[in-house]
């Protein structure tokens, strides 16, 4: 693994050596004293914890100025994850490290294959898959090898990191999910699916939730991989399941969205969507899901019941998974760019445009949108500074 810029001291909160990327996509090296503003957070894995909750916790980004968009080279297929004022992102065979606020390179860390994966961040360790076969743990504040594992084929999907255990899958034939020591990436346990997994899990109270091409929802046990359970749905689950107060919500290539018992895989409520329905996000007692095929609908569904409160067309295919926030729902867009809705009743806020289509989940911290772009650009979009 080839570092390309360092940065020293992000756990404290201090910048050193970094690459400014220019308007013209030019890296400009310079030294930077200033301190990362470490305010800037709250986000450190895929759909923001471990229980793919794609709930921000902060209040509604209102303002739609553009403050940077930092060229990364590559399209961009990975969500952003901010921790202690500083972006981590997917972008070609490489993981990138940004300044929150200026978009300034702090690192960069070649991969052995794409990254697609969306990465993790705990106690200074960045965890990240790659289309390499691999599971890399790098040291957040230089973007240093910590270790790497190989895994069975592709890893797509985005590792969960619970206390001392890296959670990961893999999207081979033979689909497998891991176990791994956090420390040092040996393996504890896998279990095998009966196809591909790109779904990422989500962990909640010692189970292990994921989705498996082969139509299935499994339950496993955190602690050795048992199978608890699973539900068939008939068509390949290629969302990511949202474990919130004991239900499991998860999207299906059936046109639907499901909420299962956590306890039981047993169903709740099926709600027909007509389309393709991506990772769903929950807050507030709403599930909020998109459809990635036809004009594109954002739905608000209760979480207690299945009740529609909203449904809304927005005239593009819905291609990430939502993020909520206090009064708004943010989406990415296959025509380019990043749509805001009332959270309440799926009114449309604002609309922002990128280069290129979305491919990830757009991620609310510290006021500000972060949104990578096929167009190989990292943006962020907030209030006037």
């Amino acid at each position: 693994m080839n570092r390309r810029a360092l940065l020293s001291g992000v756990a404290g909160g201090v910048a050193g050596l970094g690459g400014c990327v220019g308007e013209d996509g030019s890296d400009d090296e310079e030294d930077r004293e200033e301190p990362l503003d470490a305010s800037i957070g709250g986000a450190p894995a895929f759909q923001y914890d471990r229980r793919n909750s794609g709930d921000a916790a902060a209040d509604a980004v209102t303002g739609v100025d553009e403050r940077f968009a930092t060229r990364i080279g590559d399209p961009v297929y990975s969500s952003p994850a901010v921790v202690g004022g500083a972006v981590y992102v997917g972008g070609g065979s490489a993981l990138h490290a940004i300044d929150a606020v200026d978009g300034a390179r702090l690192w960069t860390a070649d991969t052995a294959g794409a990254v697609r994966s969306s990465p993790a961040v705990a106690d200074g360790t960045v965890y990240v898959g790659t289309r390499g076969d691999r599971v890399y743990a790098l040291d957040a504040a230089d973007g240093t090898e910590r270790w790497q594992f190989e895994a069975n084929g592709a890893v797509d999907a985005s590792p969960a990191v619970v206390e001392d255990t890296v959670y990961a899958a893999s999207r081979s034939i033979e689909g497998q999910v891991y176990a791994l020591d956090a420390a040092d990436g040996t393996e504890r346990w896998r279990f095998g699916t009966d196809y591909r997994v790109i779904s990422s899990p989500a962990v909640v109270d010692g189970a292990v939730y994921v989705g498996g091409w082969d139509g299935a929802v499994y339950a496993l046990d955190a602690a050795d991989g048992t199978e608890r359970w699973r539900f068939g749905t008939g068509q390949p689950v290629l969302s990511s399941p949202a474990v919130v107060d004991g239900a499991v919500y998860v999207g299906g290539n059936d046109d639907a969205l499901y909420a299962l018992d956590g306890a039981t895989g047993e169903t709740r409520w099926r709600v027909d969507t007509g389309g393709i329905t991506t990772t769903p996000a929950v807050a507030g007692g709403t599930v909020y899901a998109g459809t990635e095929t036809g004009d594109g609908r954002v739905y608000g569904i209760a979480a207690d019941d299945g009740r529609e409160r909203f449904s809304v067309g927005v005239g593009t295919a819905i291609t990430t998974p939502p993020s909520a926030t206090d009064g708004a729902v943010y989406v990415g867009l296959r025509d380019g760019g990043v749509l805001a809705l009332g959270a309440s009743d799926g009114r449309e806020r604002w609309r922002v445009g990128t280069g290129g289509e979305l491919r990830a989940a757009p991620t609310v911290a510290g006021g500000a949108v972060y949104a990578g772009s096929t167009d190989g650009r990292l943006y962020a979009f907030g209030e006037p500074r």
